[in-house]
């Protein structure tokens, strides 16, 4: 059970900050933007909502006596979350099992989200990577030479949670692009030995990190595309997913 307080405490303007950004500046339960623009002014759209109440009515703490509670002290930053003030008075109003449900799993998806994000900057790949990324980007489509379905091996390493439209764009992605990229790699290691087996290594190192925090195979893709896209200078997502399926068959993803 949490601990109420019984003093209600506005949260403090950097945690209001710190809990828009975890969100994008969009509701999480309806998608609607949080702050609205008037020429030079910003106006804000958005509360801070407590997840367990502040101070819950005694109908409240029988409701959710046997719920899961994400932090003792319900002014932490666990427990609250950046709503738009319809969604706010909905989900307060009146509070229901199903709806506390929800908002626990929405926080909890936000803080694996962020927590990605911060991982980031930990996680740095050599700039080389910019080279294949820009080589992708400007293929000959006549000079694509189609991977045997016989040299595949994404089949072999996917699991029951890689979805099925996922499974079958890295399929095609390696079917058509594998070549050009492992050529691409191997002109790097005749300017600069080495250098494919480092950024091999670099991919390696973060998908064990995304592996040891319990990431599915779905959700890993999604975060080695989104990690390698905002670690170099080229923001083109099609390019970076065709790069992680090209490490899904080279042994260095779902191995």
């Amino acid at each position: 059970m949490a601990t109420s307080n019984a003093k209600r405490k506005s949260p403090t303007e950097n945690m209001s900050l710190i809990l828009y950004d975890e969100v994008s500046g969009i509701c999480p339960k309806c998608t609607k933007p949080l702050m609205s623009k008037n020429g030079s002014t910003m106006t804000k759209l958005f509360e801070i909502a407590h997840i367990y109440p502040n101070s819950p009515h005694p109908h409240e703490v029988e409701l959710l006596k046997n719920e899961e509670v994400l932090n003792k002290d319900v002014d932490h930053e666990d427990n609250l979350i950046a709503l738009c003030r319809d969604c706010h008075k909905i989900f307060d109003n009146p509070r229901t099992i199903a709806g506390y449900k929800e908002m626990v799993e929405l926080k909890k998806e936000l803080q694996r989200l962020s927590k990605l994000k911060n991982g980031w900057f930990d996680n740095s790949i050599d700039i080389e990577i910019n080279e294949v990324i820009k080589n992708l980007m400007s293929f000959d489509e006549d000079a694509i030479e189609e991977l045997s379905l016989t040299a595949m091996r994404v089949d072999s390493k996917a699991d029951s949670t890689l979805e099925s439209l996922v499974k079958l764009k890295i399929k095609n992605n390696v079917r058509y692009f594998y070549p050009i990229i492992k050529a691409k790699f191997a002109d790097l290691d005749k300017i600069a030995p080495y250098t494919s087996d480092t950024i091999y290594s670099q991919v390696k190192t973060y998908y064990t990190k995304l592996k040891k925090q319990g990431l599915n195979q779905t959700q890993i893709f999604s975060a080695l595309t989104n990690w390698l896209k905002n670690s170099t200078s080229h923001k083109n997502s099609d390019a970076t997913e065709i790069l992680i399926s090209f490490f899904v068959q080279n042994c260095e993803v779902y191995s």
